[in-house]
């Protein structure tokens, strides 16, 4: 899953089995451009490049591109400063989680080849979008610890053909080579997603400025996902206005005291408080409706076992440590160097921890195809 129907290419499908392309990760999203190249290096992957793009406020607006000749310019002058490595590579690019339908079928047991055509009158009944208006791609999961003798569980991704016709007209015009297009969420199970071989479920909450977007997984296959307008920005305006400091003071103010209770008085946790709360309730609410949905279709009780957190804002000091006491599970940060297996030069990562958090989804889109 990740070439959507209609703007599928075959570059990565025609090119000698043998040679390893350099592939490049695009991160898009409303306030910045993440990119990430990796090489493939004798059995190893080279990491080889990596850095992030302003983008002026209202060129894109809720993962919609509102301003397109705006985004080609910001690609263009990106380009005349790295443009040698960028054009010499094949794009991976995220497609914005918000404005996606992602929903979990529940098929009669038919054969493989027969679900793309069954799937098109589920799509009707449960997307609520004209199918000709709609660009949709699927895949065909098993649930952890499910029986699945009499259905097929089926996956389905859609968007508004006029979103993604937007972003490849963009790409398109500044002359970018697009191999793939997927689900911010798909790539960062692809970049988490290595050491996790047993049938535990697992949440993975990404953390952004703008937005938290939460995606439910087992055994690497995507089985939910939701977004919440919640963010590092929303932390960031209300320490702002508890403290009676500029955002940039507030900005340094979280990074150095996280969720301390004592600091300032109390005030920066009283700030945070309740954002978290419903973070954490979010959260909750996308366990249990997996939970329900597992109980409902296979006759079995799967929870999420896990929390893993990814995101610029997932560095937030002591954010696991609450969540985990509200939500009674272990929550911990993830490791996005995880699906390398061992197998990356250098081998001291070029980025700390806390920096490659950001950078999640740029490396799971740059890894598709390479391992």
């Amino acid at each position: 899953m990740g070439m959507f129907k209609g703007f599928k290419t075959k570059i990565l499908e025609t090119v000698n089995p043998f040679v390893r392309l350099p592939t490049m990760g695009l991160d898009i999203s409303d306030r910045t451009i993440k990119y990430l190249r990796l090489l493939p290096s004798r059995g190893a992957i080279r990491f080889d490049l990596f850095g992030e793009i302003e983008v002026p406020a209202g060129i894109i607006l809720n993962g919609e591109i509102q301003k397109e000749a705006d985004l080609v310019k910001v690609l263009n002058d990106w380009l005349s400063r790295d443009g040698r490595k960028v054009r010499s590579s094949f794009m991976v690019v995220s497609l914005p989680e918000e404005k996606s339908y992602v929903r979990l079928l529940q098929l009669p047991k038919i054969k493989r080849e027969d679900v793309r055509g069954a799937i098109r009158w589920e799509i009707e009944a449960n997307i609520p979008v004209p199918m000709d208006e709609l660009t949709y791609d699927y895949e065909i999961i098993e649930p952890a610890g499910a029986s699945n003798e009499d259905h097929v569980d089926v996956l389905v991704v859609a968007f508004h053909k006029k979103i993604v016709e937007s972003y490849v007209r963009v790409l398109k015009s500044a002359g970018i080579r697009v191999a793939a297009m997927e689900l911010e969420s798909q790539a960062i199970v692809r970049a988490i997603r290595h050491r996790h071989k047993d049938n535990l479920v697992r949440a993975v909450a990404d953390v952004g400025r703008n937005r938290i977007s939460l995606t439910i997984f087992s055994q690497g296959a995507i089985v939910f996902t939701t977004t919440m307008d919640l963010g590092g920005s929303t932390f960031d305006a209300n320490i702002s206005r508890a403290l009676g400091v500029s955002l940039e003071e507030a900005i340094k103010i979280k990074t150095e005291i996280g969720l301390r209770k004592t600091a300032y008085e109390g005030k920066i946790w009283g700030a945070l408080a309740p954002a978290l709360s419903v973070f954490a309730d979010q959260v909750r609410r996308g366990a249990e409706y997996y939970q329900g949905y597992v109980e409902h279709a296979h006759g079995s009780e799967v929870k999420v076992g896990e929390v893993i957190m990814t995101g610029g804002n997932a560095n937030l000091d002591g954010l696991e440590m609450h969540l985990s006491s509200i939500l009674k599970i272990p929550v911990r940060r993830a490791n996005p160097f995880e699906a390398f297996g061992g197998k990356m030069i250098p081998a001291v990562p070029p980025m700390p921890k806390n920096q490659s958090l950001a950078y999640a989804t740029a490396i799971g889109l740059a890894l598709r195809g390479l391992v």
